[in-house]
């Protein structure tokens, strides 16, 4: 027993001894391997800085590249988003997107409905242009009709109005028409998300509501408005609904709070939504210098029209009766008098033709959508007028059977309504020799339909047009 335990105790002494040599080995093994792992880390390091100095001067340089084309990038930093940006190249939606807008990603303002008749419904299409490139977004071209903006209507942009002179006013603007950007919706993968903006009138300004949407405003938007013919991310869960109040007396007159209105317009309608959805009800324009800008300029059909027209009057006296908000009673009053100034007008002027352009129901139906009390009067007055003095309006001269159509009725709707026949008047009242007007209690004298006339007629005198033998005239009032 004596020696078995000494063997067993030399043994262990052994066994001690070979386990502290592996405990030595293993000391001696692991400060090697942390110096190599330094090293090793140190030279990864190394690489990383340098690799990041690489993409950091390639990304410089890309972005130089496209601060030309008025490419913002310099927000883009780190590999996750050239990552992104990589994959992005090859993607289906940039494809697309380049396709309809020549960038990587849309940004769209979509003014589905500018307000009244296309007089004002002009101006105030230009202001939502002045937002569009304030926020660096394509506007989309509505359609038109029935002297109406708004995607409801039947009729392209086109139409009425001509693209590459608007395009000349706004030279920096982006546009897309109403059908590209119906496309755009529907080729995409992922469907382009919303936000909502709508301006109104308020008695204290600077003043912004958020709204929860309801299921019955997604509906009336996308059925009353016609918003469902695009496809788009439109919910009561993820679009966002905003109201911005702007004062009527911070509008109009201009003021020295217009850069005010600018800048709190810029940031109220930052929104990273492929689609900015607007719409206002402001009576007054958005910008003041708005008024500076040219009239949308009216497709060269219409100006074609409108130039054999006038060919044909030669020297002419245009007259602009707008019966409506005159007083019925003094109505066939206001035609007598009309009647005695055109004769002593004559006398006096070489006049070839005389050109009626008037709201009253030439054929049925009256040439104003606002214009619904049409009264026996009315029809006392017009029929005084006809049968006292030769008149030549654009029934009688046939000016619009070009643009009739047997294989499209909603071209010859449009033709019996308001819309391309009101464009046609104003510009024959444009160009007439003479202009005459309605008197108070004769007719409607606050129209910025005639105040445009006026203008333009203006405009011509002054460049030196020799047709142009006065701005405005009021025959004699009652």
């Amino acid at each position: 027993m004596k020696y078995t335990k000494k063997k067993m105790i030399e043994n262990n002494n052994n066994n001690n001894n070979n386990n502290n040599n592996k405990i030595n080995n293993i000391k001696i093994i692991s400060r090697k391997q942390i110096f190599s792992r330094i090293k090793k880390l140190i030279i990864i390091f190394i690489i990383l800085t340098l690799l990041n100095s690489f993409i950091n001067l390639i990304f410089e340089q890309i972005n130089n590249a496209l601060n030309d084309d008025g490419t913002n990038i310099s927000k883009i930093q780190g590999l996750e988003k050239i990552k992104v940006q990589l994959t992005n190249e090859s993607s289906h939606d940039v494809k697309i997107n380049r396709k309809y807008c020549g960038k990587d990603e849309c940004r769209f303002l979509l003014a589905y409905h500018p307000l009244e008749q296309e007089s004002q419904a002009n101006m105030h299409f230009e202001s939502f242009v002045q937002i569009a490139q304030r926020l660096n977004r394509t506007i989309v071209l509505p359609n038109v009709g029935g002297s109406r903006m708004h995607v409801c209507l039947p009729f392209s942009f086109s139409f009425y109005y001509d693209v590459d002179g608007l395009q000349k006013i706004f030279p920096m603007a982006q546009f897309i028409t109403q059908q590209d950007f119906m496309k755009w919706t529907k080729e995409l993968d992922e469907k382009p998300d919303t936000y909502h903006a709508n301006i109104i009138p308020r008695e204290k300004p600077f003043v912004v509501e958020y709204e929860e949407p309801t299921i019955r405003t997604i509906k009336t938007l996308n059925n009353k408005e016609c918003l469902n013919q695009f496809d788009l991310k439109l919910d009561s869960v993820t679009t966002k609904f905003k109201t911005i109040y702007l004062g009527v007396n911070v509008l109009y007159p201009p003021t020295k709070d217009n850069m005010k209105i600018e800048n709190f317009m810029k940031s109220e309608l930052q929104t990273n939504s492929k689609v900015l959805l607007m719409t206002h009800h402001l009576s007054t324009l958005l910008f003041a210098d708005t008024i500076k800008f040219p009239v949308i300029p009216y497709s060269k059909k219409i100006i074609d029209i409108q130039q054999n027209i006038t060919k044909k009057l030669g020297n002419y006296l245009a007259i602009h009766w707008r019966f409506e908000k005159g007083k019925p009673r003094l109505m066939t009053k206001c035609a007598k008098n009309l009647i005695d100034w055109i004769k002593d007008f004559s006398r006096d002027h070489k006049i070839d033709n005389i050109n009626l352009a008037t709201d009253y129901p030439l054929q049925g139906k009256a040439q104003s959508s606002s214009f619904f009390n049409i009264k026996e009067e009315h029809h006392q007055a017009m029929r005084m007028l006809n049968s006292t003095i030769k008149l030549n309006t654009w029934i009688s001269l046939n000016a619009l059977d070009d643009l009739k159509s047997d294989q499209d009725e909603k071209i010859n709707k449009e033709l019996k309504g308001s819309g391309i026949q009101g464009i046609f008047d104003k510009l024959v009242l444009i160009n007439a020799d003479w202009f005459v007007s309605g008197p108070i209690g004769c007719a409607r004298i606050q129209s910025r339909y005639t105040r445009r006339i006026r203008y333009a007629r203006d405009k011509l005198k002054n460049s030196g047009n020799d047709k142009i033998k006065n701005i405005s005239t009021l025959w004699r009032s009652v």
